[in-house]
């Protein structure tokens, strides 16, 4: 009886040896205080999200105030087309039908209230800006004209075109370097046109007007 109960006792402080060098214990396992930081505590990481501080990627600027220099300048415009001053009548020729550009093409109109023909537009020009009653049609305008080579056709000169049959039958103002201003025809507004392509093949000839270029200043301004 002794025997088995040594035996047993035995058989029991084995099999313990053996769980302990298996990493095993029949004793619960005590969890240290230091091994509690394992899991993770959330609280304090949402805690210290919250406190972190903010850094902006990008800072507003406020916008430099401009110098008393830069303040006082105003912003300069470009214009749609400059036009030289006027020095002779002709050039206040040109000038003046320059300022019916946008106006409507009428037919037998000869004033900015009613509207331009391509000849009441020529007329009115040359009253307004040299003083001279010239013709009232295209054709009756090239008879009264002195006939200039292209060459030496200056601003405020005429220019002819045959636009139907074989007589002049429009009338525009020569403003140099292939450029004119005239009323091309209904539904078109007085506007300036190069002359080239269809105007150009249907160039008759440039004309001058007798007397209509006087100086506008005098000699030692000019």
């Amino acid at each position: 009886m002794l025997a088995k109960q040594i035996q047993t006792l035995k058989y029991s402080i084995m099999g313990s040896a053996m769980l302990a060098m298996a990493g095993c214990s029949s004793m619960p396992r005590q969890i240290l205080p230091f091994q509690q930081t394992a899991t993770p505590d959330k609280s304090r990481d949402i805690q210290q999200e919250t406190t972190k501080p903010i850094h902006k990627t990008q800072a507003a600027i406020p916008p430099a105030a401009p110098s008393t220099a830069q303040a006082a300048s105003p912003t300069p415009t470009v214009p749609t087309e400059a036009e030289p001053p006027a020095i002779t009548s002709l050039d206040k020729v040109a000038y003046c039908a320059l300022r019916q550009r946008g106006k409507g093409y009428c037919w037998g109109g000869n004033s900015p209230m009613k509207g331009f023909d391509c000849s009441g537009l020529t007329q009115y020009s040359f009253r307004q800006g040299a003083s001279i009653d010239i013709p009232r049609t295209a054709a009756a305008q090239y008879q009264a004209a002195i006939k200039v080579p292209k060459e030496k056709a200056g601003r405020g000169d005429l220019v002819f075109f045959r636009t139907r049959g074989n007589q002049v039958s429009h009338v525009g103002i020569y403003l140099g370097e292939d450029r004119f201003v005239h009323a091309p025809r209904t539904g078109k507004p007085i506007t300036t046109t190069k002359l080239e392509g269809y105007w150009k093949r249907r160039l008759v000839g440039f004309g001058r007007i007798p007397g209509a270029c006087q100086p506008l200043l005098p000699k030692s301004v000019v």
